[in-house]
């Protein structure tokens, strides 16, 4: 007969107990012991603990939780022999083992082979996670609750919205769930290859020194704070790890997500309130980021949508990007080291030009785009200079969004005497090198024509190769205005560049 499935909570005349063993090493420790084993007997009709015990072996835990269940149950359970014990499978021999060394001379009661519910798992995860030293919730989670949470923190594993989304950009969140509304400001965790994940801040402000944080400070985030880690497989507690494929996460993934609540003190596990906001406010972020490319130029307009919970509940949701703050204009002369990380290692970087009719659909395909700054001058002449990074997938991601945080000016040429020239991106943050070709080329001759004829509009463009053929992916798009400069000036700086005649000798 195969093994059953059974609930907690089931009312039922007869005296069930349901036991679970884990093992708590991980969690517990106790001087001496190498192994330490929990064992967990479960009251089936009220889903009420009857006896739990921790010992060093697992044969030790069962006989020690099944006496307790026995003789001094908790709460306001009666003491008495169970009329049938329910088990996994694998127990099935040390629960008989058990319950005959506290009965060696009487009848023991059937055993039946079954698989735990979810719900005896979590009552498990937190009688661990509080022996682990983690606050453990009034009012845990319910199953359909968990299921929900986990399959939208799978959705964004899959999405990698941090491959679009710097840990820079807050995101102003309203979240509504059980007619309460509450603000958070919502951090995208992992461009920077440290941490992925989202944190749900309290109010709409991320909390002061966040932005000056260096990997091995303490974070800081007040109590009240909501995280989702996706971390690499062994980093998490097995328990955390257990929940998370219980309720559909698949085996085989590189990472696995853990969910804390940031009290006073230390970190401790959502309650189903704080796991129904988590949830809704992993959908907000995906449906954001879904929207299109607000990056680099944030939506005037929040997206907001409705999310049906596990139970069936509604809830809804409106999140906006923050705008950057305006920057206060220097006192002096503004120096940028030029950086030479941007653009990997073999990657090509090409000038040409683009049609203004193909500006439009490749700026509605770019995952990440910025139109014109204000004041930019109208569309005029026929070329549009570009600047491409032809970067692959596996890059063109991160060098879109670290173009989106360098804010881009534009491009500038300078002339290194040597007869070459540098061609470098430069922003509000910094500027980037990008290729090096002569003083006089011919591609940098037509940059320059196209310039002028464009009034200094110009594209700054990361895409693969296959964008020329029509086909391909524009990961970063961002129009850009530089004033050429005058004519006059530009004469003057040809003739300084120009070699001065030589006088000649006259014959004596």
């Amino acid at each position: 007969m195969p093994p059953a499935a059974i609930l907690v909570v089931m009312v039922d005349a007869d005296r069930r107990w349901l036991v679970l063993v884990r093992d708590v090493s991980h969690a517990i420790s106790v001087r001496g012991h190498a192994e330490l084993h929990a064992a967990l007997v479960l009251d089936v009709a009220t889903g009420l603990v009857r006896g739990v015990a921790v010992a060093p072996s697992e044969l030790e835990a069962l006989v020690d939780a099944c006496r307790a269940a026995r003789t001094k149950p908790a709460g306001s359970l009666p003491p008495g022999q169970p009329d049938r014990v329910l088990c996994a499978a694998e127990l099935v021999h040390p629960v008989a083992e058990a319950l005959g060394t506290l009965r060696p001379a009487g009848v023991l009661p059937p055993i039946t082979e079954v698989v735990p519910g979810p719900e005896a798992e979590d009552i498990f995860d937190s009688f661990i996670g509080h022996m682990a030293g983690r606050a453990q919730p009034e009012e845990p989670p319910a199953p359909e609750d968990w299921r929900a949470l986990v399959a939208q923190a799978l959705a964004l594993w899959r999405a990698e919205p941090w491959a679009r989304w710097s840990d820079e950009i807050d995101l102003v969140l309203e979240v509504r769930v059980d007619g309460e509304a509450t603000r958070h400001a919502a951090v995208v965790m992992g461009n920077a290859g440290l941490q992925r994940g989202l944190a749900l801040y309290p109010g709409e402000d991320v909390p002061t020194g966040l932005r000056d944080w260096q990997p091995g400070e303490p974070v800081p985030a007040p109590p009240g704070t909501l995280l989702c880690l996706l971390d690499s497989p062994g980093e998490p507690p097995p328990e955390l790890t257990a929940k998370a494929v219980r309720y559909g996460w698949p085996t085989e993934a590189a990472l696995v997500p853990v969910f804390l609540e940031l009290g006073d003190d230390d970190a401790g596990e959502l309650d189903r309130a704080a796991a129904r906001r988590m949830t809704v406010a992993i959908a907000a972020v995906l449906a954001h980021d879904a929207r299109g490319p607000v990056l680099a130029h944030p939506a005037r307009e929040p997206t907001s949508a409705t999310v049906v919970l596990g139970d069936g509940g509604r809830a809804s949701f409106a999140i906006y990007q923050r705008p950057p703050e305006p920057e206060r204009a220097p006192t002096g002369l503004r120096v940028h080291r030029v950086g030479c990380d941007l653009v990997p290692r073999g990657t090509p970087v090409v000038l040409g030009h683009l049609t203004w009719a193909a500006l439009g659909s490749l700026g509605s395909d770019a995952r990440l785009y910025r139109p014109a700054p204000p004041g930019a001058p109208d569309p005029a002449g026929e070329e549009l200079p570009v600047v491409a990074v032809l970067a692959g997938r596996r890059e063109g991601d991160r060098v879109a969004a670290d173009l989106a945080r360098l804010d881009p000016y534009g491009i500038g040429v300078v002339e290194t005497g040597d007869g070459q020239c540098v061609v470098t991106v430069v922003g509000a943050t910094g500027a980037e090198l990008l290729m090096e070709l002569p003083a006089d080329s011919p591609a940098l001759a037509d940059l320059r024509r196209r310039l002028r004829h464009s009034k200094g509009r110009h594209v700054v463009m990361v895409a693969d190769e296959e964008t020329s053929r029509g086909n391909g992916t524009v990961y970063g798009l961002f129009e850009c205005h530089q004033p050429p400069a005058s004519e006059e000036r530009r004469r003057s700086q040809a003739s300084k560049s120009r070699p001065k005649p030589r006088p000649k000798r006259r014959r004596r």
